[in-house]
């Protein structure tokens, strides 16, 4: 890997470990200052709202301005956000508004800063063929972080830390990233600056063309994508406490080495899809939201720790081969002058759907028992599977774009 490259990977796996704590914390503390299920799905789908209306515009913004600076300004400000609820709780000021608020605002710039970063990591790999096997290994480190930063959260919290105390941990992996960043040299960006602008609307509007009519089979591969994350994020985050908490275990540390297992596992199936070369990565999409359905169901049947453990351990293996295989198809089908947007409307339409995942499962764990509720979401899981699966064939059945694609992107 050249210098750059190794920056921004540096930069990447220290925000994913502040991130990783930041989640764990928040979660932590939308169950204590709403203690309950729903309220603290309500908290969660209120930090995933600047999505709504940000981030595909942020995607824009991201292929017009100086990466470097933006990505700089965003981890900064995410910094000084995340430091000042631990301050508040010290202070003993610390109240559910300034929660909602901080999180609002620090998912605000994560809408820029995200996208931007899976923007540039193409431009810095000088030999596209090893394109996957590069995401693999950032996807490792992204892993890592979030195993390492739960671990740390609960740890800590075993010995005396309040939850928000955790916060002082994430601010400072903001500003360790902001450092890496500022020394990377991005090749694309005078050229960038020099072209030809449009309206940042029109330019939005492109970017969402190029995911929808313009690409049907990329099209179908995203509706999959967000039809997962519907459940996906809400079953680790709000269904995980509720089954600990059924067989009381309560503490928030013991949350956090179920993330934990999650990220592990995830980390040494990205080592293990490094060394593959991805021929059908549609399939290999497919098959890991296939992989997470069974963890789903298993985790309703579940009264041990034992098998949530796992059911986890599933779990991060189906998300990697999905996430990392999808992501890099995304790159390789993609011009260096749209990959901002085209990733901004990716984690759109990720964290959009996340939003929709914590009131959807937050009220399935209201309304039913743990088993109807996880029951109905493996049903749902294989149920989108299928369907999108058969969209997805029928369109390489009709379209020689199609193929195109599965040549262009097999690594």
């Amino acid at each position: 890997m050249n210098r750059n490259l190794k920056l921004i990977w540096a930069a990447d796996a220290i925000s994913i470990f502040g991130t990783a704590i930041y989640t764990l914390a928040l979660t932590l503390l939308s169950f204590e200052y709403t203690d309950s299920v729903f309220g603290a799905g309500a908290i969660l789908f209120t930090s995933i709202i600047p999505y709504f209306f940000i981030g595909v515009f942020a995607g824009v913004i991201s292929d017009r301005v100086d990466r470097k600076k933006l990505m700089i300004l965003c981890d900064i400000f995410r910094g000084i956000l995340s430091l000042s609820i631990p301050l508040a709780h010290d202070l003993n000021i610390l109240t559910v508004q300034q929660i909602i608020i901080v999180s609002f605002l620090i998912t605000a710039f994560r809408a820029f800063f995200h996208p931007t970063i899976q923007a540039s990591i193409p431009l810095l790999v000088e030999d596209k063929t090893q394109l996957n096997k590069v995401n693999s290994y950032i996807g490792s480190t992204q892993n890592l972080g979030m195993m390492l930063g739960p671990t740390l959260g609960g740890m800590l919290l075993i010995f005396d830390f309040n939850v928000s105390q955790l916060l002082y941990i994430d601010s400072i992996t903001y500003f360790l990233s902001a450092l890496f960043i500022f020394g990377v040299r991005f090749p694309e960006t005078k050229q960038e600056m020099n072209s030809e602008k449009t309206s940042i609307l029109k330019d939005a509007w492109n970017g969402i063309k190029f995911m929808s009519y313009k690409n049907k089979a990329i099209a179908i591969i995203m509706l999959a994508f967000a039809s997962q994350l519907l459940v996906g994020v809400g079953v680790i985050q709000l269904g995980i406490p509720k089954i600990l908490s059924s067989i009381n275990m309560t503490e928030g540390s013991m949350f956090g080495y179920i993330l934990s297992a999650i990220a592990f596992s995830s980390t040494i199936s990205s080592f293990w899809l490094a060394t593959r070369k991805v021929k059908r990565p549609v399939i290999w999409i497919f098959a890991g939201y296939g992989v997470r359905g069974v963890a789903f169901f298993l985790l309703g049947l579940t009264s041990s720790l034992e098998y949530i453990i796992l059911a986890a351990v599933i779990i991060g293996f189906g998300s990697t081969i999905s996430g990392t295989t999808m992501t890099t198809l995304l790159q390789l089908r993609t011009p260096n002058t749209m990959l901002g947007k085209v990733m901004a409307v990716r984690s759109s339409i990720g964290n959009i759907a996340d939003a929709f995942a914590y009131l959807i499962v937050g009220s399935l764990l209201s309304a039913f028992s743990l088993f109807i509720s996880f029951t109905i979401i493996t049903i749902y899981v294989f149920t989108t599977i299928g369907l999108f699966s058969y969209l997805w064939y029928r369109s390489i059945s009709k379209s020689k774009t199609a193929e195109i694609v599965y040549q262009s992107s097999s690594y």
